[in-house]
C-alpha cells in the first residue's frame, strides 16, 4: 500500500518527483520480486486482529497468495499504467 501511495502520489504530482520518484520505482521492482510463477504474491501477513501482546503482531503467519496482499500489487500496477 505505501508503494501505491508513492507512486499515485509522484502520478499525480502530490508528491515531489525527484525525492519520491526513485523511492517509488524501487518500491515497485522489489514488490514484483515476491510475486511467484503463479502470479500470487509470497510473504502476506496474515490477518492480525488485536492484542496488547506485542508477539502477537511480531509472529504473524505469511501467507501465499492472500487477496488482502494482492490487491494492493494490483493497485500499484494500475497506478503505474495510468
Amino acid at each position: 500500500m505505501f508503494t501505491y501511495a508513492m507512486v499515485t502520489g509522484v502520478k499525480n504530482g502530490w508528491l515531489e518527483e525527484k525525492t519520491y520518484g526513485a523511492a517509488a520505482r524501487k518500491a515497485w521492482l522489489t514488490l514484483v520480486t515476491y510475486i511467484n510463477d503463479d502470479g500470487n504474491l509470497t510473504e502476506v501477513c496474515e490477518g492480525t486482529g488485536t492484542s496488547s501482546d506485542r508477539n502477537h503482531y511480531v509472529n504473524r503467519r505469511r501467507i501465499t497468495g492472500d487477496l488482502h496482499g494482492q490487491a494492493p500489487v494490483i493497485w500499484c500496477a494500475a497506478a503505474l499504467l495510468r
